[in-house]
């Protein structure tokens, strides 16, 4: 049984195969995988080249950009610190316009306020005036009392 155990080596066949075809094709396939690493790692090198030269520029605007936004915000804090120290004169500035507004609105209400008390006067006076002539019947009084009372209206 032990010898019925041992394999026995495959009988060899009558022709010998050739190895220059598979040996041929297995070097094509190897110089074509080859070939292809080459062109995989030179369209990687190419496309990295490429998207480098993208970022540098991208780079160097991004820092232009944030150059120019650390100046104005530098500038913006200057002058944040420039009106903070101003604002009382700024306040000041308000005040007094709201002031002249205020005085040239009293102005006129005094100016209507006048006017109206001078054309209430000039009724009144007209009437008395009128009522004076009548009961007196002399003139010197009537220009007298007319200049004085014009006077004191026009102040």
């Amino acid at each position: 049984m032990t010898k019925d155990n041992i394999e026995k080596p495959l009988p060899k066949h009558g022709r010998r195969k050739s190895t220059g075809t598979i040996n041929l094709l297995i070097e094509t396939r190897r110089q074509a995988s080859d070939d292809y690493m080459r062109a995989q790692r030179a369209e990687k090198a190419y496309r990295t080249r490429k998207n480098a030269t993208i970022a540098r520029t991208t780079l160097r605007e991004t820092k232009t950009h944030f150059s120019q936004g650390f100046e104005h915000l530098g500038k913006g804090f200057k002058g944040l610190f420039a009106v903070a120290r101003a604002a009382p004169y700024l306040a000041g500035e308000q005040r007094e316009i709201w002031r002249r507004k205020v005085d040239a609105k009293k102005r006129m209400r005094a100016e209507e306020m006048r006017s109206k008390l001078e054309k209430k006067l000039a009724t009144e006076y007209t009437g008395v005036e009128g009522d004076e002539e009548e009961a007196e019947g002399t003139e010197g009084e009537k220009s007298e009392t007319g200049g004085s009372l014009e006077k004191r209206v026009k102040k």
